[in-house]
């Protein structure tokens, strides 16, 4: 019997996996992306990337992708304070006009509120995972060792030894329908009954190997901690299903913020608000 794979795996993946979903939803979700390094929030569509930077320690919104965080963070180092920066025909601006700035930020208001509390969840979901992980490791502690279980050899020659006599056994019963006479019939009888007593004998040894005390009691406990994780998994299901909804707003108000935001630096250029964003030295 090989050893149990760790079902922290097999039963917390269902609800990690529908959490997952919901934050792939979620496109405006700050990732952090090491431990000195602002949050960030990547969302890749379609047209020419910007970025609302909130200052220089602060996080920066982007739609396009990680490839435009180091033109982003190359500005967010030279320009105080919170600005626009954009790409167009080629070439990088930044926007810092405050009533443009006050707009923006307006229409991204929504969904800073939104991923608040996907952060909120996510933090949530980080709580039962390690609790799940905890459970896992116990059930890895309490599995049936190899060292409990009869070797691979030994059960090969008993599984063998019952093949060898079940097809004896069929032998036995094609002979009997064909006996002579009734002392033959006796005789196999009797043959049948041995051959019968040795296949029980049999199936008890292969029932005893595995149901030794030390398994029986890893079975058990094994039981018992499955249900913890049954238990243990019951709000992150519910947490998913949460993430999952918000992620579906927060994707419907990003196209509604992203549609405003482009508008807004459309106008802002055509004003001469936009100057070419600094370059990395």
């Amino acid at each position: 019997m090989p050893h149990p794979a760790p079902l922290t795996r097999r039963l917390a993946l269902p609800f990690i996996g529908l959490a997952l979903c919901a934050a792939s939803l979620a496109l405006t979700v700050p990732m952090q992306a090491g431990a000195q390094e602002a949050k960030r929030a990547v969302r890749v569509t379609q047209g020419e990337p910007y970025a609302l930077v909130r200052g220089k320690e602060g996080s920066f919104n982007i739609s396009g992708s990680s490839d435009d965080w180091p033109a982003v963070k190359a500005a967010q180092r030279a320009i105080p304070g919170e600005f626009i920066w954009f790409r167009e025909g080629g070439r990088d601006y930044v926007i810092q006009d405050a009533a443009v700035m006050a707009k923006v930020r307006t229409a991204w208001a929504p969904l800073d509120r939104l991923s608040a509390r996907m952060d909120v969840h996510s933090k949530e979901m980080d709580v039962h995972s390690k609790k799940m992980d905890a459970l896992g490791r116990q059930m890895d502690r309490v599995a049936v060792s190899k060292d409990n279980l009869p070797s691979e050899r030994d059960m090969r020659e008993i599984d063998g030894g019952m093949q060898a006599l079940s097809q004896h056994m069929e032998r036995l019963s094609s002979q009997m329908e064909t006996a002579r006479d009734q002392a033959e019939r006796e005789r196999l009888s009797r043959e049948m009954a041995a051959t019968g007593a040795r296949m029980n004998a049999a199936g008890r040894q292969i029932g005893q190997a595995y149901d030794s005390p030390q398994i029986r009691k890893s079975h058990a406990s094994m039981e018992a901690i499955g249900r913890q994780m049954e238990e243990a998994g019951k709000p992150m299901h519910v947490l998913g299903e949460q993430m999952g909804m918000l992620g579906k707003e927060m994707e419907r108000e990003s196209k509604v913020a992203d549609e405003t935001v482009r508008a807004l630096i459309r106008d802002a250029r055509a004003k001469g608000l936009a100057r070419p964003a600094p370059v990395a030295g």
